[in-house]
C-alpha cells in the first residue's frame, strides 16, 4: 500500500519515490471544464432514460501531470434489472477504443459512470473495469449526474499495483483532479 500512502494522506509527492512510474506516478490530473461538461451532458442523458451511462477520459502523460484530451463515450449496453443498473462495454467497442488511442498517442487515464442515487464503487465495477492501469482512475458520479460536474461529488478510486480500486478521500481527490477553464 506504500505507493499510495503518499497521494491520499497528503505526503510527499511521487516524483520522491523512484520506483512510482506511469501512471501510478501521475499526482495531477487536469480535466478541462468543457470535458467535464461533455462527461456529465452523456451521464445526464442514460440518466433520463434510467440508465447508467459510461465514459472513459484520455491524455497524455506528461511527468507527474496527466492532462486529459479526449471524452469517448464508447458503445455501449444499459441494463435494468430488478437488482439494478449496469452498462456493459462489448469487445468490438473496446477494440475500437484502443484502436483510436493507439492512432491518436493517448492513453485512458479514467472512467466515469453514474450511479442512480449514492457514488460508491460496486462489486461490478471492481469487476468489469475498463480501465485496467495501475494507477487508473474510476469515478462515480451520483444521481444519474443531475448536477453539474463537480469531483468533490463523485467517489473517487484508484487501482494500486496489486489490482485492488482503493477509495481517494474527497480532499486528496479535489487535490489530484483540477479542472481547468479554457485547456
Amino acid at each position: 500500500m506504500k505507493l499510495f500512502n503518499w497521494l491520499w494522506r497528503g505526503e510527499p509527492d511521487a516524483a520522491s519515490d523512484a520506483n512510482v512510474t506511469g501512471l501510478a506516478a501521475v499526482t495531477r490530473v487536469l480535466v478541462p471544464q468543457a470535458l467535464a461538461e461533455t462527461t456529465q451532458a452523456h451521464l445526464r442523458k442514460a440518466g433520463n432514460s434510467g440508465n447508467e451511462g459510461l465514459v472513459v477520459w484520455s491524455g497524455v502523460q506528461e511527468g507527474n501531470t496527466f492532462r486529459v484530451r479526449t471524452v469517448t463515450s464508447p458503445e455501449q449496453n444499459p441494463i435494468r434489472t430488478s437488482s439494478g443498473v449496469c452498462v456493459v462495454i462489448e469487445g468490438p467497442a473496446l477494440h475500437r477504443l484502443n484502436v483510436w488511442l493507439h492512432k491518436n498517442g493517448e492513453r485512458l487515464i479514467a472512467q466515469v459512470h453514474s450511479h442512480p442515487t449514492g457514488a460508491f464503487h460496486s462489486s461490478m465495477d471492481d469487476e468489469y473495469a475498463v480501465v485496467t492501469a495501475p494507477g487508473s482512475l474510476s469515478l462515480v458520479v451520483p444521481d444519474f449526474a443531475a448536477r453539474p460536474f463537480a469531483v468533490a461529488d463523485c467517489a473517487v478510486f484508484r487501482l494500486t499495483a496489486q489490482g485492488r480500486w482503493v477509495e481517494v478521500g474527497s480532499a486528496a481527490a479535489r487535490r489530484l483532479i483540477t479542472l481547468v477553464v479554457g485547456d
